[in-house]
């Protein structure tokens, strides 16, 4: 390959990236938007499913840093937790979008945070623990309302 075609192919390459991250900027500018055309119940889903998502962060957090100090038993809830906050996050973003797959996300969401709340609960005595296994209950009975 000659010189040229190397320079064009770099060329594409950086043209490639930034118009993939002009993309994303744009889609992240949208999902920041105002959800005042939500009616009630999609705006609680939408508040609760985001509150969700950041305490299943903050739970895999402190599970990782359990983890790191020799505390196996926070392994199944990091995973847990980590998915949990997933299902969240795309409810979440659907509902803002008002889009039709929303009830489908909010079951699963709902499957999901159940799921965690329960390997959450195992750990009666943690106080980080107890909070992500409440936050999960209400997420999923505010998701169950969508479906």
């Amino acid at each position: 390959m000659d010189r040229r075609h190397m320079l064009a192919a770099a060329g594409a390459v950086a043209l490639t990236g930034i118009a993939a991250g002009v993309s994303r900027g744009q889609e992240s500018v949208a999902a920041s938007k105002p959800t005042a055309a939500l009616d009630k119940l999609h705006q609680e889903c939408l508040d609760i499913c985001q509150r969700c998502e950041a305490t299943c962060n903050a739970t895999v957090n402190y599970c990782v840093t359990h983890l790191a100090s020799g505390h196996k038993e926070h392994a199944a809830c990091a995973a847990m937790a980590m998915s949990c906050q997933d299902f969240c996050g795309l409810s979440a973003k659907l509902i803002a979008r008002s889009c039709t797959l929303t009830p489908a996300a909010c079951e699963a969401c709902a499957k999901a945070c159940e799921a965690c709340a329960a390997e959450c609960e195992k750990m009666k005595a943690d106080a980080q623990m107890a909070a992500c296994a409440k936050q999960c209950r209400e997420c999923a009975a505010a998701c169950r309302k969508m479906v």
